[in-house]
């Protein structure tokens, strides 16, 4: 069953959010289940309540007491008795099935933050290294954001039957445990496929330098955690000198003062927009950003609810 709007938000960062058994079985079971009653509770708010979320795929406290006129108490002793009865089953077991949703949750985030970031660089003075070469198209069939580091470079870091390329940069000693690639011009272009970011996190990359990229994927950083930074050919050309003495030499990304310093203490400048640096220093994607207005999200819901209960 289609969710509501606000049941479509708890699913992706509330844990309040309880489905409804599915199943034919499960179904004819509720009239039976909401004549049954509990102590305590009207029979008829009760098999309401049991309506409503049967009727919705889901159940808050929130949404139920909105819909009922009841208050947020009440709505979660509905809540706890469907699920004893097995009407409804908790997303996540092990977290508190009865937080209340009007608590501020502007702390939530999905996205590492970014602040300052000291690391191994890895020199890829290649230019146009589109999103092909970074993640292959034969592992795009996953949307999991995790797993794909081991595929990154996938074509350049292994041969044809799955040995490592000893000459791929990615693949000597010195650079294993790089968090930042120094790369040639135009890094990124290609399709856009968000893939390519999400393999470059996996791998343990957290910052790209370059003197231009992509626009997609250049946006797409910024939504996972990792630092694009843009800067002129000739700074590039002191890191990427830097970044090829290995292990030893490592460099410091600083996004709240915007600079970049080589291992050598040369200082270079970057600039980035004022939002994007917001939300990466406060680790917030676009889930996260809109987490930190869930409690006029809450309020509107709560409202259209009462003026609209036919919705």
């Amino acid at each position: 069953m289609p969710l509501k709007r606000r049941s479509f938000l708890a699913l992706l960062g509330s844990s309040t959010l309880l489905p409804v058994l599915p199943g034919i079985a499960g179904r004819r079971a509720l009239g039976a289940r909401a004549a049954a009653g509990y102590a305590g509770y009207n029979k008829l708010l009760y098999g309401l309540a049991v309506h409503h979320a049967e009727v919705a795929g889901s159940a808050t406290a929130t949404g139920l007491a909105a819909r009922l006129g009841v208050t947020r108490a009440r709505a979660r002793g509905l809540m706890r008795q469907m699920m004893d009865r097995g009407v409804l089953v908790p997303t996540r077991p092990a977290a508190p099935i009865l937080t209340d949703q009007h608590a501020p949750r502007a702390q939530e985030t999905t996205m590492d933050k970014f602040e300052t970031l000291t690391g191994i660089a890895a020199p890829m003075p290649l230019v146009n290294i589109d999103t092909d070469m970074i993640i292959p198209k034969v592992f795009l069939k996953t949307i999991k954001r995790s797993g794909l580091g081991v595929n990154l470079f996938d074509e350049m870091r292994y041969d044809r039957q799955g040995n490592e390329i000893p000459d791929f940069v990615l693949n000597k000693d010195a650079y294993r445990e790089a968090e930042i690639i120094v790369a040639g011009d135009n890094f990124g272009c290609g399709s856009s496929r968000e893939h390519a970011p999400w393999a470059l996190k996996d791998f343990g990359i957290r910052s790209v330098i370059s003197t231009s990229f992509a626009d997609i994927f250049y946006n797409n950083c910024f939504k996972n955690g990792i630092l694009p930074i843009v800067l002129p050919q000739e700074a590039v050309d002191v890191l990427m000198k830097d970044a090829e003495k290995g292990a030893n030499a490592r460099m410091t990304v600083d996004l709240e003062a915007q600079t970049v310093t080589s291992s050598d203490g040369d200082v270079f400048s970057f600039e980035v927009d004022a939002f994007k640096k917001h939300c990466l220093i406060n680790g917030l994607d676009d889930i996260g950003l809109t987490m930190e207005k869930a409690a006029s999200i809450d309020s509107f819901e709560a409202r259209a609810g009462a003026e609209r209960p036919w919705v």
